[in-house]
């Protein structure tokens, strides 16, 4: 029963998002950029929509061919072959677009019979070959090396546990980091073998992870314990909870260009951090039921929000905020 109503405390704010849309605004679950031309951005919504825009922000189109009327909780974008683009379902596995959004096919061979009508939770894409592309659901970690076509499981040592995020490290694509609802998990062999980063971490569900990306080593977790912080890739970790109000975190960002600053997404809005976590302070303008945060990759001052009440931009590092124009 402990259990049960840990996972259910743990992934409130994010199944909330999923289930209550809104009327009259698109709730936001997933931001990516295309990271060839950052004019071009995409966004995934509840009810199996998915939006596109390629003036930076300003008008966002929507695009769903294809798509069934189940939630876009992940975007993953070919960072090589920025038009072809993966997408993560509640409910109804991954679809695949070819050309930048503009239809979709359902490509969930191998995950059918295991993952059904349950929850796709994050999609990461090999930077240096598209065809390899990685999945976090609410049995695991699946893979794909042929684009798609055939999906099998890689939990070795990490079991049927619900992954809720993934990331590479920047420093080796073979080393990644899944985030659970019973901890951290890592691998450093492509996802063949999977270890507990640190027995600490089994009482954290793990909503976001965020490596520095001017520090090795040095890396974040949004929890639904609040912010944590490793200098040592994950050995030890740190509580950075100082101005949090709350201290469950949906997202987190780290500025590239100034790895001091960062931001977290929550309930209440969107906090910002300008001394590596120490510490943090509630942007009093950001629109609050923060799900999603992605910054510029070219400008970091450009900074993007997805809620359940629409998707939000700032361009002063988190000062003011506008709403875009969705058709």
């Amino acid at each position: 029963m402990k259990k049960i109503v840990t996972d259910f405390q743990a992934l409130l704010w994010l199944l909330l998002v999923a289930l209550l849309g809104c009327t009259q605004d698109a709730n936001i679950l997933s931001i990516a950029f295309n990271q060839n031309n950052p004019d071009v951005i995409y966004a995934g919504a509840t009810g199996g929509k998915f939006y596109k825009s390629v003036d930076g922000g300003l008008v966002f189109e929507k695009l769903n061919e294809g798509l069934t009327s189940y939630n876009i909780a992940a975007v993953g974008v070919s960072p090589s072959l920025s038009m072809v683009i993966y997408a993560g379902s509640y409910g109804d596995s991954v679809y695949r677009s070819i050309n930048g959004g503009r239809n979709w096919n359902i490509v969930n061979k191998g995950l059918d019979d295991n993952v059904g009508t349950q929850a796709v939770n994050a999609v990461i894409v090999d930077p240096n070959n598209i065809k390899n592309v990685f999945v976090g659901t609410n049995h695991g970690v699946y893979a794909t090396t042929d684009g798609g076509s055939q999906w099998n499981d890689v939990n070795m040592g990490m079991a049927n546990r619900f992954v809720i995020s993934l990331a590479f490290d920047p420093t080796n694509k073979d080393k990644m980091i899944a985030g659970t609802n019973e901890g951290i998990f890592k691998t450093t062999n492509a996802a063949r073998n999977w270890s507990i980063i640190h027995p600490e971490t089994r009482s954290w569900a793990v909503n976001t992870i965020r490596f520095d990306p001017t520090t090795p080593g040095t890396l974040f977790a949004g929890t639904n314990k609040g912010v944590f912080k490793s200098t040592d890739a994950g050995k030890n970790w740190q509580l950075k909870n100082a101005g949090l109000s709350s201290p469950f975190i949906s997202s987190i960002e780290i500025d590239y260009k100034k790895s001091e600053i960062l931001y977290a997404g929550n309930g209440d809005g969107v906090y910002k951090s300008e001394n590596g976590g120490e510490s943090w302070q509630f942007l009093d303008q950001s629109p609050n039921s923060v799900s999603a945060l992605i910054l510029h990759p070219k400008q970091p001052e450009i900074l993007l929000a997805g809620t359940m009440t629409g998707l939000y931009k700032s361009m002063d590092r988190g000062i003011t905020w506008k709403k875009p124009h969705i058709k």
